[in-house]
């Protein structure tokens, strides 16, 4: 009778040591799992922004990364003006690795469906994002003569001061940006611009920059017409034979007219219209204008080509290289 109890305590000792390690293990399995848990909360967080623009949140979404957010400034607000965003197909379950988690990201952008390997990692109490899912671009911005041109993506300027150094060691500055279709295009305000170009952004690469060649505007046409017809003004003032686009073509025997005779020039007929076949050279001026000659006043049509110069401080287009020939 006396060995019952030392039994019974002995049982009891063996209930209260189990459920101790059982509730330790189970806490341990609740801190990993609460963990996990965080994180994929915190991706699926991240991978809602991307695919939603939405302007009022972007700002968070570059403060959920882990590495220096300044860069990741102009690639927000281009994303919220981006013509198509990705489309999320599935997110997968956390894989934690030495304090990292990574989520797979599956999605659909542009008619294709892509991948991306989203990892995080702590930062203090919270999970950061320490693979963007972010592509760039490094595009060449050839001016015209010695004018810049503006790229731009839905309309915003890429701004030409250094972003965020090339990962790949180049050293090249590049533009972050967040996976989606920009409209594309260059510009010189108000003269030039091109058409618009879909380009689709890819994490993890830099992306091609799209043909984008550039095209006169009408205000480009009425600068060079305004800067011919001054040119021409020229012929009947004391700067005509350094000046007048005419000068040579009048004193010629087939013309009959003499450019040094006081009140030979009569003016144009009109204005000039221009055509800019191509950019900054193929461009053509054509009109008429009248001037006195042996046995009267005549009117000669006239052909010419050029290429397109900038006025220093004005920056507006200007006519360089003429050569003008009579019209048949």
């Amino acid at each position: 009778m006396s060995r019952r109890p030392r039994v019974v305590a002995v049982a009891v000792a063996v209930a209260v040591a189990t459920t101790v390690v059982v509730a330790a293990l189970g806490g341990l399995a609740w801190v990993r799992a609460s963990s996990s848990d965080d994180a994929a909360a915190a991706a699926r967080r991240y991978v809602d922004l991307v695919a939603s623009g939405d302007e009022d949140e972007l700002a968070g979404l570059a403060a959920m990364t882990a590495e220096d957010t300044a860069a990741l400034d102009d690639a927000a607000g281009l994303l919220a003006a981006a013509d198509e965003r990705i489309d999320v197909v599935s997110i997968g379950d956390p894989v934690e690795s030495d304090d990292v988690v990574e989520v797979e990201v599956r999605y659909r952008l542009a008619g294709e469906e892509h991948t991306w390997p989203l990892r995080l990692g702590r930062v203090g109490d919270d999970w950061r994002i320490s693979s963007p899912m972010v592509g760039s671009v490094a595009w060449d911005e050839p001016g015209v003569r010695n004018v810049d041109t503006d790229i731009r993506l839905g309309g915003t300027v890429l701004e030409r001061r250094p972003r965020v150094q090339d990962g790949d060691g180049s050293g090249e500055s590049v533009q972050p940006l967040y996976p989606a279709v920009y409209g594309a295009e260059k510009r010189i305000d108000p003269y030039f611009t091109s058409t618009p170009a879909p380009v689709a952004v890819l994490p993890g690469a830099p992306t091609a920059e799209p043909s984008l060649p550039l095209v006169a505007t009408d205000a480009t046409r009425q600068a060079l017409a305004a800067d011919f017809t001054a040119s021409a003004d020229a012929c009947g003032g004391p700067e005509a034979f350094a000046r007048c686009p005419f000068f040579d073509l009048v004193q010629t025997a087939r013309a009959g007219g003499d450019p040094s005779a006081p009140g030979w020039w009569r003016g144009l007929v009109g204005t000039p219209t221009v055509a800019v076949d191509s950019v900054p050279d193929g461009i053509t001026v054509t009109g008429a204008f009248r001037y006195a000659a042996r046995g009267g006043v005549r009117t000669m049509r006239f052909t010419a080509t050029g290429q397109i110069g900038f006025e220093a401080v004005r920056r507006t287009p200007t006519l360089a290289g003429l050569e003008v020939a009579q019209a048949d």
